[in-house]
């Protein structure tokens, strides 16, 4: 990976850490992204964010979540993921947690993503609880080599 791809690496994760996205400036059409996206009560959904020659590929691990209980919308160059976790039922009757870093409920993640993307040929799978989303570059996002011409003086 070149420097100038870790250095917008770095910037998107930074962005992401200090959570300082706002919804605010997101389309509000229904169709795209739903008014209650990124509300303040929702979790945090982890994603590794990979480049290949032809893709952006985004990992999610949703121990928990069903798939039927999880939207995937891409909007121009943002990503946006949501859904619920639902805690296993015989753990509703637990009378005292002893420790917990799971969270359980609904959860949501908006992604800007580093290239031009091909948002109509957008792939999502989800097995054994990890979401992958495959996104395949537009021509001019991809790299290629560019031959250096000789010139003699």
């Amino acid at each position: 990976m070149n420097k100038n791809t870790e250095d917008i690496f770095a910037l998107i994760l930074e962005s992401q850490k200090a959570d300082q996205r706002s919804v605010a400036h997101m389309p509000q059409r229904r169709d795209t992204f739903p008014s209650d996206w990124g509300q303040p009560n929702e979790g945090r959904l982890a994603v590794d964010v990979c480049d290949t020659a032809d893709h952006i590929i985004v990992l999610a691990p949703m121990a928990g979540a069903e798939p039927e209980h999880v939207d995937v919308l891409l909007h121009d160059d943002m990503l946006s993921i949501r859904g619920t976790r639902i805690r296993p039922g015989d753990m509703e009757h637990v009378a005292q947690s002893y420790h917990e870093e799971c969270y359980w409920g609904p959860f949501s993640r908006s992604i800007v993503l580093p290239v031009d993307v091909i948002s109509g040929a957008a792939q999502a799978e989800f097995k054994h609880g990890l979401l992958m989303v495959r996104i395949p570059k537009t021509q001019h996002s991809r790299a290629r080599a560019i031959p250096i011409e000789i010139v003699e003086e």
